[in-house]
């Protein structure tokens, strides 16, 4: 019997020796899931934000079809943020843009709509063959 208590004490004793080695395997578990999960998130930002500068570029390009840029004056390469007369220019724009959506009904029905798009249809194709001819 006291062989016994022995061999239960040694078993007991092996146990609480391992025990920080298990912690730290599942510690180690956990650090390399969290990475996993940064990583993932980091993809998703990353691929928001690439999907929001893309369609800023189209809204740009958009403008650009219909020369409001150059109707308030900005032209290529003028800094919008920092210089202060391009500035001025890009308020313009600004203000041209509340004062269509201050025009604009409060809901607008799918005929407008479907005009709108036959209208942007139109502005598109002339567009493509401008391009094509200059």
């Amino acid at each position: 019997m006291i062989k016994k208590q022995g061999t239960q004490q040694s078993s007991a004793s092996q146990k609480l020796a391992q025990a920080p080695l298990q912690i730290q395997v599942k510690i180690n578990r956990l650090k390399s899931q969290k990475t996993v999960l940064e990583n993932k998130l980091k993809t998703a930002r990353r691929s928001h934000r690439k999907a929001r500068t893309r369609i800023l570029i189209q809204l740009g390009g958009l403008l650009n079809m219909l020369s409001l840029p150059s109707i308030c004056g900005i032209n290529q390469g003028d800094d919008l943020q920092t210089d202060f007369e391009a500035s001025d220019k890009a308020a313009v724009l600004l203000g041209m843009l509340v004062h269509l959506e201050d025009s604009l009904p409060p809901t607008i029905s799918d005929q407008v709509i479907k005009k709108f798009k036959q209208k942007g249809i139109r502005v598109i194709k002339n567009h493509k063959i401008q391009k094509t001819r200059g």
